[in-house]
């Protein structure tokens, strides 16, 4: 059998390496809706961590898991691999980073909204939606969460919006982004959404549509 030293250090995409950045020290890593789990495992013999939680809803996901990566020297407790959906987990445990990607953005909010009143001032999320991000902006901005950081990165075609989150009061998140559209490709992001959304006239379209035009510098 494989050794999970040599299982955990499979590279990491760039839009994962991008997620895993912002980790600021939490002893607890969940990487929640974790499909290979590299992510999470990431983390694996990293100083301070002290559990690595990969969480899936899907029964195949959660036994490739354990085949992977759940090896009799592993501290139990360390490794927990977690068949549930995001919107029924329970966290007792101070000091977490988590992630959560690859989802929508009904379902990360749904997500977020059911962890928030679990987590304390020292816990971070980490938020990469794939699509009803408007939605998914103006849901975190009416909860008790505060943006540390976004940013837009480019992958295998694709842009991803990165969100940093932390619970308490701070700097709200915004409907549309601020900072992540300052960079080279935010600027190329903002182009490619004005053509993805030019043909939407719902309400919350058209204000974004008129938000992107004002980035010009």
């Amino acid at each position: 059998m494989m050794s999970s030293s040599k299982r955990v250090g499979k590279r990491l995409s760039e839009r994962l390496k991008n997620l895993r950045k912002f980790h600021q020290k939490q002893q607890h890593i969940w990487d929640i809706g974790c499909d290979h789990g590299l992510l999470g495992m990431s983390f694996y013999g990293e100083a301070g961590i002290e559990s690595i939680n990969l969480v899936d809803p899907s029964a195949p996901v959660i036994k490739e898991l354990k085949i992977n990566y759940k090896d009799s020297y592993i501290t139990e407790g360390y490794l927990n691999i977690i068949h549930s959906e995001g919107q029924k987990l329970t966290i007792q445990k101070p000091s977490n980073t988590i992630f959560i990607a690859g989802m929508g953005g009904k379902e990360i909010g749904e997500i977020i909204s059911h962890l928030l009143p679990q987590l304390d001032n020292s816990s971070q999320i980490i938020i990469s939606p794939h699509r009803k991000i408007l939605e998914l902006r103006a849901q975190l901005k009416s909860m008790p969460l505060s943006l540390v950081t976004e940013e837009v990165i480019f992958e295998d075609e694709q842009f991803y919006q990165i969100l940093v989150l932390k619970p308490g009061k701070g700097s709200a998140v915004s409907s549309f982004g601020q900072e992540m559209w300052r960079s080279e490709v935010g600027e190329q992001y903002r182009l490619q959404q004005l053509k993805t959304y030019e043909i939407h006239k719902d309400k919350a379209s058209i204000s974004y549509l008129e938000y992107l035009k004002t980035m010009v510098e």
